[in-house]
C-alpha cells in the first residue's frame, strides 16, 4: 500500500521570473510543507492567461526551479482552450506558452504549460526493494470508496534521494476515483 496525494494546479518559477513577478527581494512565504524533499506551497499566487482566458490565484510551489513550469489539469486545458501535453514534470520542451501576471509585473513564457503525468515518488532504497528504476511505468489501484475504485496505468516511476513513497495524481484523476484529500493505493508491479 502507498499514499496517494492530490496535486492541484500550481506553478514553479525560475529566479528571473520570481523577480519580474514579485520584485527583486522576493522570498516566498511558507503556506505549508509538501511531502517531497524541500517542496512547499507558498502563500503567493499568480494569475495565468492563455487564449484570452484567465485562471486566477494559481499557487506558487517552491523552491525555485531552473525553468518556469505551469502544471494544470485537463479540465483547465479545456477551460483555456489549450492543447496541453501530458508530461513528466520538468519536460517542458515544445509545450504551449502563456502569460503570468504577478503583483510587480507580467512575464510571457514561450513554453512551460503541461498536465503532469501521474507518477510515483520513491527513494533509491525503496526502489531497490520494489525492483523499480526511474522511467519504469507501473499501475496503481486506488479509490476513495469501492464504488469509485480505479486502476491508473502508466504511472511514471521517479527515483530520487529524499523522496518519500507516494503516488501523485491530479485533481481530475482524484475526482474520478472518489478521493477527496488523500488516499491509499496498491502498487501493481510486474517483476
Amino acid at each position: 500500500m502507498v499514499p496517494v496525494e492530490i496535486s492541484a494546479r500550481h506553478i514553479h518559477l525560475c529566479r528571473e521570473d520570481v523577480e519580474a513577478l514579485f520584485g527583486k527581494r522576493c522570498k516566498f512565504r511558507l503556506l505549508k510543507k509538501l511531502s517531497q524533499g524541500k517542496d512547499f506551497a507558498a502563500e503567493e499566487t499568480v494569475d495565468v492567461e492563455y487564449n484570452d482566458q484567465e485562471i486566477k490565484g494559481v499557487r506558487v510551489v517552491g523552491p525555485e526551479r531552473k525553468k518556469t513550469q505551469l502544471e494544470l489539469t485537463l479540465s483547465d486545458a479545456y477551460r483555456l482552450k489549450a492543447d496541453i501535453p501530458i508530461r513528466v514534470s520538468g519536460n517542458v520542451d515544445k509545450t504551449p506558452g502563456f502569460r503570468i501576471v504577478g503583483p510587480a509585473g507580467v512575464v510571457v513564457k514561450k513554453e512551460g504549460m503541461i498536465v503532469a503525468q501521474r507518477h510515483l515518488h520513491v527513494s533509491p532504497e525503496d526502489a531497490e526493494k520494489l525492483g523499480l528504476k526511474s522511467g519504469d511505468q507501473i499501475s496503481v489501484v486506488c479509490g476513495g470508496s469501492g464504488e469509485r475504485e480505479l486502476v491508473f496505468h502508466r504511472v511514471e516511476v521517479r527515483v530520487q534521494e529524499g523522496f518519500k513513497l507516494a503516488v501523485h495524481i491530479d485533481v481530475d484523476e482524484a475526482n474520478a476515483a472518489g478521493i477527496k484529500t488523500c488516499g491509499v493505493g496498491k502498487l501493481l508491479i510486474d517483476n
